[in-house]
């Protein structure tokens, strides 16, 4: 499971307004009431999109990190693996639907339950960002941050949440759920 995609993508878009404001500044636009780029200090724009990505981090893993944060929401929902879509679509039809239904719910009360432990390792993640990475998510794609994350934390993040993903999946009781199925 990789969470930087959910957590810094789309939900902290109106935590993250003022990072927009200054990727405008870099690229020659203006906002009010803001310095302009040549009295900006490269420790200044680092220092604001470091502190930008920390506010939006924060703010989705308070988000997500909750019961119904990945569930109530279609955007972030974890969805059953492909290899039950089949099966999902006979019972639903039949009216039987009820033991997967219950195992999707498992999964996402999983991730909701590891979402907070992963907060260090992104800020972990922001600490170590160069100035070269600080440059590249300003004047890159809106899904820059996004791939910063990925690059630098996917194997860490991985080995890291592994094990929490499968004591909250065997608490929350999805594996024997899988297991009904």
């Amino acid at each position: 499971m990789f969470l930087a995609g959910g957590l810094m993508a789309g939900e902290a878009g109106a935590k993250m307004d003022w990072l927009q404001k200054g990727k405008d500044l870099l690229k020659g636009g203006s906002t009010t009431a803001a310095p302009t780029v040549g009295s900006l200090t490269n420790s200044e724009i680092g220092s604001g999109l470091k502190e930008a990505l920390r506010v939006g981090t924060e703010t989705v893993v308070g988000k997500l990190g909750r019961t119904d944060g990945f569930n109530a929401d279609p955007k972030v929902r974890i969805p059953l693996p492909k290899s039950l879509e089949t099966v999902n679509n006979v019972l639903r039809k039949a009216g039987m639907s009820s033991l997967l239904d219950d195992l999707q719910l498992k999964l996402n009360r999983a991730a909701e339950e590891a979402t907070p432990k992963a907060k260090d390792l992104f800020w972990k993640s922001i600490e170590e960002m160069t100035l070269e990475d600080v440059n590249g998510i300003y004047k890159g794609p809106d899904d820059a941050a996004t791939r910063y994350f990925q690059k630098k934390m996917t194997p860490e993040l991985s080995g890291e949440m592994r094990p929490i993903v499968d004591n909250s999946l065997s608490q929350v009781g999805a594996i024997q759920a899988y297991e009904k199925v």
